[in-house]
């Protein structure tokens, strides 16, 4: 069982931060848990979990003010070891407007390097005597709603777990990096590592096939996919449950002539959501059309 420090007001981070640089602390590992379109509508942060070589905390969202987070997220002088931190980053930029800096991604070092497993293979590769957590209890928290609180201790544990090792694998890839001559195109890398490469795609831009649609299957995929989120975001319900991803594209691509087309698709939402959810796809289709330019017919 891993101890840990819960932080759960500014004053105790701001703290946490002082006591960092009286230290000399420049490095900690870090990760988030999120609520990804699981449970509710949208995006959010749920979780910070931080470990500076000794002692382990975990932030919580909820209760620490954004300008607080945005002090620690945004130190350049605070190396972060991290695992893959694109959609973390992605995560906070959308969220709170915060750009992530000072980030050691272990990831990039690991492609690097030719391996492009997950976290725990590399865990296995590196430090194979570490503590193995069952694929079950893995996927069970992964799929965990992180907004619900007091979080249990097996979250918890699992939370902490990421970010246990994060130390020793930068410290073996570096090794193997300089071995093989790899370090300084890596540490380029790491300058822009989490950053975004351009503005954030809008979620119908997303679908991986985007761009092998006509013009008109992409306006009506983009109406579509407004109306449905919009209703979600009503309800506060994830979107999926409102409509399906790969019926959009089905919709899009075949667009409903009568109530009765559209209703075929929105069969699995009660009846009065379903009546909504087809008002709103026709007014969408109007707009597509609009935009089309065509006469409505």
């Amino acid at each position: 069982m891993l101890s840990y420090t819960m932080i759960a007001a500014d004053t105790a981070l701001q703290t946490l931060l002082q006591t960092w640089k009286q230290t000399g602390t420049t490095t900690i590992a870090m990760d988030f848990e999120g609520e990804f379109n699981l449970h509710k509508y949208g995006e959010h942060l749920c979780l910070i979990q931080l470990f500076d070589g000794s002692s382990y905390y975990l932030i919580d969202p909820f209760s620490v003010s954004v300008q607080s987070m945005k002090q620690l997220l945004e130190d350049p002088s605070l190396e972060k070891i991290m695992f893959d931190c694109a959609s973390d980053s992605a995560l906070v930029r959308k969220q709170y407007g915060i750009m992530l800096e000072g980030v050691y991604d272990i990831r990039v070092s690991a492609l690097a390097l030719g391996y492009t497993g997950n976290l725990s293979s590399l865990v296995e590769r590196y430090i194979p005597e570490a503590e193995k957590h069952s694929g079950s209890n893995k996927k069970k928290n992964q799929m965990t709603n992180w907004l619900v609180r007091p979080l249990k201790a097996d979250q918890i544990q699992y939370a902490l777990s990421d970010v246990e090792h994060l130390f020793t694998l930068k410290a073996c890839l570096v090794a193997d990096l300089q071995e093989k001559g790899l370090q300084e195109r890596v540490e380029e890398e790491m300058r822009t590592v989490g950053k975004s490469k351009g503005p954030d795609k809008p979620g119908w831009e997303k679908f991986s096939s985007w761009k092998y649609l006509s013009r008109e299957e992409k306006v009506y995929l983009k109406n579509f996919f407004i109306a449905r989120d919009t209703l979600a975001q009503k309800y506060d319900v994830p979107a999926v449950r409102i409509l399906e991803k790969h019926l959009l594209l089905e919709m899009a691509k075949q667009v409903p002539s009568t109530d009765a087309d559209f209703h075929i698709y929105c069969g699995t939402c009660t009846p009065r959501r379903a009546a909504e959810l087809i008002d709103a796809l026709k007014q969408a289709k109007k707009t597509a059309l609009s935009e089309l330019g065509h006469a409505f017919g």
